[in-house]
């Protein structure tokens, strides 16, 4: 089961309308080799095609520099999350595919396991494919957002944040302290608590820590989050968790 509404499409496509694009640094010199693992970690905007059903679709990636990935669609409810290995400029590794609300894939499945492969320019772009052991499969190609550049720490997500449905309807609400630890609150009655953590003061990403109670998507969540801009800087943050089996994505605004 996923979970999206209007913010969080609203952030999400933020994310790819307002990028920065490009590496924030220079490129190393033809006598100064790069780095013999390039680093993984950032905040990406591209698209994701998948070759059986010609369909493209735009989607926004987070990922930290120990190989965990989240690709998450701005079109539907889509997401490869795991993690895969770096050697070099090569990339590839083992992750779960999410398909779309209410459809599954071709083995019946809503959830199943997709080997991705491809190459990575450290903080500039990657692009591979990806097949599902259900059959589909596709490319990829994602371009660096140097949005994911902005330094972070749990202070800045210290606001009271809500989440909207598809009817402009608010539907969830967090608060969160300067510390990171937070409460929340769905119209289902679902009640969460957990913890926001800063990955590196350096970049934009948060390992999130979360428990569901009183629902039926209770159980125990883990993912990301990044903070993002919709009228003024940091006045959006996207969140993408999972517990195995289900995903949540929620975008809030302050």
């Amino acid at each position: 089961m996923n979970s999206k509404g209007i913010s969080a499409t609203l952030v999400a496509t933020s994310i790819i309308t307002a990028c920065g694009g490009g590496s924030s640094g220079s490129a190393p010199a033809d006598n100064n080799p790069p780095p013999v693992n390039q680093a993984l970690g950032g905040l990406w905007y591209g698209t994701l095609t998948n070759d059986m059903n010609a369909v493209t679709e735009e989607f926004v990636a987070l990922s930290a520099d120990d190989g965990r990935v989240r690709l998450i669609s701005v079109d539907s409810d889509v997401q490869f999350l795991g993690s895969v290995s770096v050697d070099g400029t090569a990339l590839d590794g083992t992750v779960r595919a999410f398909a779309d609300q209410g459809v599954n894939w071709l083995d019946g499945s809503h959830v199943v396991d997709s080997a991705i492969a491809g190459v990575i320019d450290e903080r500039d772009s990657l692009s591979g494919s990806w097949q599902n052991a259900s059959g589909e499969g596709g490319t990829f190609e994602f371009f660096y957002d140097i949005l994911g550049d902005k330094d972070s720490n749990t202070a800045l997500l210290e606001a009271v944040w809500t989440g909207y449905d598809d009817s402009g309807n608010p539907e969830v609400t967090f608060s969160i302290d300067a510390s990171g630890v937070f409460t929340g609150q769905n119209a289902q009655g679902c009640s969460s608590s957990g913890q926001f953590t800063a990955i590196d003061p350096r970049y934009n990403l948060y390992d999130v820590q979360s428990v569901v109670e009183n629902c039926g998507l209770a159980g125990s969540y883990s993912g990301f989050a990044i903070l993002a801009d919709l009228l003024v800087s940091n006045d959006a943050l996207l969140v993408s968790i999972d517990d195995g089996s289900r995903t949540v994505l929620l975008g809030l605004e302050r």
